[in-house]
């Protein structure tokens, strides 16, 4: 069924999402390094990565429930790091990112298995932070997978809420997922599939932030 905001955008808005910013490069530094040391076995690598992508996001870990009574540089070298080390009963991150391997991008098929894997890390960063860390969990994936993981923020919830309408959601059985980032996924790949479909692009998860951000 055809969405009747898309009337909203242009194709001209299309290829403006797919050229170049002044931030790919800084971007590009982000996912090179993820490229890089994607496993999460050595200490000073995770905390390389979860600092410098959720302080370049605004999506730092280190906001975290006053309680939790560390400062900055103990609270990332003897909870941050080492929990992310371990990971949980559900496994570690390593192997949940595993599970995706086969996966070219993200459809109505695979997207209970991407978003579980978010699903496991919000909840690990919300043992170690006391906090639901949503947007950084996306944020962190995505640049570890970035064919796979759209990018949450509020900004760009907004933004899909005026184009996409809410969809079913019931093909997710899974229990271990947030409904939240659920919700705002189902809707970009809507989006995503009524613009190839009308204009015969296909937009990448970080496209389609740029659109989303751009609307």
């Amino acid at each position: 069924m055809e969405l009747k905001k898309m009337k909203n955008i242009t194709k001209q808005n299309i290829n403006e999402a797919k050229q170049k910013s002044v931030w790919d490069f800084s971007n590009k530094i982000l996912y090179d390094l993820c490229e890089k040391y994607p496993e999460h076995k050595k200490i000073d690598h995770i905390l390389a990565k979860i600092m410098i992508i959720g302080r370049s996001y605004a999506a730092a870990i280190e906001r975290r429930k006053k309680e939790l009574q560390y400062n900055n540089d103990e609270f990332y070298i003897q909870k941050v790091g080492p929990t992310i080390k371990r990971g949980d009963i559900r496994g570690n991150v390593d192997q949940w990112i595993e599970t995706l391997v086969e996966f070219k991008c993200p459809t109505f098929d695979n997207m209970e298995e991407i978003l579980v894997v978010h699903g496991n890390l919000m909840n690990l960063f919300k043992y170690i932070t006391g906090m639901e860390k949503r947007s950084l969990a996306s944020k962190y994936l995505h640049f570890h997978k970035p064919a796979l993981f759209f990018i949450f923020d509020s900004r760009a919830m907004k933004s899909i809420r005026k184009l996409v309408p809410p969809q079913n959601k019931t093909f997710i059985k899974s229990m271990n997922v947030d409904l939240e980032y659920t919700d705002y996924c189902i809707r970009c790949l809507k989006l995503r599939d009524e613009i190839k479909r009308k204009f015969n692009i296909h937009l990448s998860p970080r496209e389609l932030d740029k659109l989303l951000l751009l609307y």
